[in-house]
């Protein structure tokens, strides 16, 4: 009698030469237990299999092996021996290291249909409540299906439930945030960094209706002065400024009518400065307006100048602009020069504003 599985010799008590029956059943384990075949694809037998070899025989056999397809061929003791597989033997393709299943008719790649849905999933790492898909690797690639064959579109969607909600990109350095990017708490595209993690700094941020850019961390400022105010000539004096139309960044400051902006971080920053002559003060032969870079007089390539010939009271204004790259920490002041006599410059009729650029 054989077992109901492998078919193994069973030994009877009676039975005279048991060892021979013992041995067959041991040959047929060492066949078919921890079933791993050198190939899965041969019709005849290899010229030189070495001792246990196993082999499934493929469809179309021949020789030694003919009328064998599908069985497991094992070299043993010199000879070959055949195991007829049953519905569900699992075997492993040596050559290919391809797992395969007898499904009762032919040995099939064996491969495993996984559920539609999945709790978690983890890649070269586990996986966890707060992040049920984590995959660590050095690249990940989405690209188009070009096997279905597709459209040729690829597209990453990442859905929120509410605008107050997040849906974005975290970018971290050893696990701490450095940047964010997205949908962050509305529905306006927004990118915003830290320095430590905890504390967040708004980079930009794009208007869903508009699409218009604004930079909240991008300092700017435009100041005027509301009364007439005069200047004595000869030499580079402080212009007065005391009320801001706006201070983003309160990067600029006034003290006693002198105002100061402080640059916040390195960059390229765009300034204007002007005044309206008035008369009552003189009618100097040349008015001109400055920048003033860290204390000292203005640059030729910061000063706006207009002359005597020029001069209508009310009408008449000294204008410039310039663009400056400035380091943090930078100060810029505004300043004016009269020639020959002094000036007065209209109240309102003047400003002092400046803006980082991008």
């Amino acid at each position: 009698m054989d077992t109901e599985n492998l078919s193994l010799p069973t030994i009877l008590s009676a039975q005279a030469q048991k060892h021979v029956t013992h041995n067959e059943a041991l040959r047929m384990l060492d066949a078919l237990v921890q079933l791993a075949v050198t190939r899965g694809d041969l019709t005849a037998p290899p010229a030189d299999p070495l001792p246990g070899a196993r082999y499934i025989v493929a469809a179309g056999a021949e020789g030694t092996w003919s009328g064998h397809d599908n069985e497991i061929a094992a070299f043993q003791d010199g000879a070959w021996t055949f195991y007829t597989p049953r519905p569900g033997f699992l075997a492993l393709s040596i050559n290919e290291m391809l797992p395969l299943v007898f499904d009762g008719v032919a040995w099939v790649a064996f491969t495993a249909n996984p559920p539609d849905s999945l709790p978690s999933l983890g890649i070269n790492t586990g996986s966890e409540i707060s992040n049920r898909l984590a995959v660590k690797s050095d690249a990940i690639l989405f690209s188009h299906d070009d096997v279905t064959p597709g459209s040729g579109d690829m597209r990453v969607a990442l859905n929120k439930a509410t605008a107050g909600s997040d849906a974005g990109f975290t970018f971290q350095s050893d696990y701490s945030a450095r940047a964010l990017f997205g949908l962050l708490g509305t529905d306006d595209l927004t990118l915003k960094v830290s320095l430590d993690g905890s504390s967040y700094r708004t980079g930009f941020v794009v208007d869903r209706a508009s699409g218009a850019v604004t930079m909240p961390a991008n300092a700017r400022f435009s100041a005027y002065l509301n009364y007439g105010q005069n200047y004595a000539a000869g030499a580079w004096r402080d212009m007065f400024f005391n009320n801001f139309r706006h201070n983003d960044q309160l990067a600029a400051s006034v003290a006693s009518n002198v105002l100061t902006f402080t640059a916040p971080s390195d960059g390229i920053y765009l300034f204007g400065l002007a005044g309206t002559f008035e008369a009552g003060a003189g009618t100097p032969s040349k008015l001109q307006v400055g920048l003033s870079v860290n204390g000292t007089s203005p640059a030729a390539d910061t000063i706006g100048t207009t002359g005597d010939a020029t001069f209508v009271s009310g009408e008449t204004q000294v204008q410039v602009s310039a663009l400056l790259k400035l380091a943090a920490g930078d100060t810029i002041n505004p300043r004016i020069f009269p020639t020959g006599a002094a000036a007065r410059i209209l109240a309102n009729e003047n400003f002092f504003w400046g803006t980082r650029l991008p």
